[in-house]
């Protein structure tokens, strides 16, 4: 389901029809996934254009293709060069890629603010619901739960289930990765105290494996296989340890995920490229 929620017009009725043939090869280019080629036409368009608002809506084009290639800088240089060409006719797009930036660079403060920034922009509950959405995730990665809270405090919408990811998150206590390395020196332990029962099966397994072909080995006096599946050995049970550490390291970030999408819910901003050159933002469901 998708529903526009913001749009920037400033074009003529007259005109609106024409304009869009410029972008056609920069829409093309964006079919295709060239992301960074779509940009770059977005950006000639907007260098090409004597009209302030309508050369700033290319700008903002440009940045927004090159986020979608997870070029953060140059996304954010783009929006720089729409405001200054139009400091306050894209506030609600602008803030919203800024914060969307922030959050693909896990620059989480700056994200935190963005979204901030945004909910204080905009005109409509949905959106300001969805900023505090996604102010409450990134304080949330930043492990502050309380600045999680805060966000959500005063927000529109229906939060009761965001509001419980941020107190289930709380609630419960990350693995310690030093506990699980210690528990690796049993093969597979390390695992299981993260949850991987089958990464700790199969260490379980191929350890014992080795050591019973050790044992073998040197009561046949098999000299130099002895020494082939002792120095796999050591390379497994190395790996019982470290794996141990690893673990948990995925475990808290498997939980901090799942909070922090929790969080944001399901609705997403996305731009409807359908009414270039207009600046129009829709919820994606």
């Amino acid at each position: 389901m998708k529903s526009a929620i913001w749009m920037a017009a400033g074009l003529l009725a007259a005109g609106t029809a024409g304009a869009a043939e410029p972008a056609r090869l920069a829409l093309e280019l964006d079919a295709e996934g060239r992301r960074e080629a779509a940009a770059i036409e977005f950006r000639r368009l907007a260098l090409a254009e004597e009209d302030a608002e309508t050369a700033a809506r290319w700008f903002w084009l440009a940045a927004h293709e090159y986020a979608q290639g997870q070029r953060w800088e140059d996304s954010n240089r783009m929006l720089d060069r729409a405001e200054d060409r139009n400091p306050l006719g894209l506030a609600v797009p602008v803030a919203w890629s800024r914060a969307e930036n922030a959050m693909g660079e896990q620059d989480w403060t700056a994200a935190g603010f963005h979204f901030e920034s945004l909910r204080n922009k905009a005109d409509a509950d949905d959106v300001r619901e969805f900023a505090a959405r996604g102010a409450a995730a990134a304080r949330l990665r930043d492990r502050d739960a309380d600045g999680a809270r805060q966000a959500l405090a005063t927000a529109p919408g229906d939060l009761a289930a965001a509001r419980a990811a941020v107190d289930g998150y709380a609630a419960r206590r990350d693995k310690k990765p030093w506990v699980g390395g210690v528990l690796g020196l049993v093969p597979g332990l390390g695992y299981v105290y993260s949850g991987e029962y089958a990464n700790a099966a199969r260490s379980l397994i191929l350890n014992g494996l080795f050591l019973w072909g050790m044992a073998e080995t040197a009561d046949e006096d098999l000299w130099g296989a002895f020494a082939v599946l002792t120095f796999a050995e050591f390379t497994w049970y190395s790996g019982s340890i470290y794996g141990g550490i690893d673990s948990a390291h995925r475990h808290n970030q498997r939980r901090l995920d799942s909070a922090a999408n929790e969080l944001r819910g399901e609705k997403r901003l996305a731009p409807d490229l359908g009414q270039v050159p207009l600046v129009s933002l829709k919820f994606d469901f």
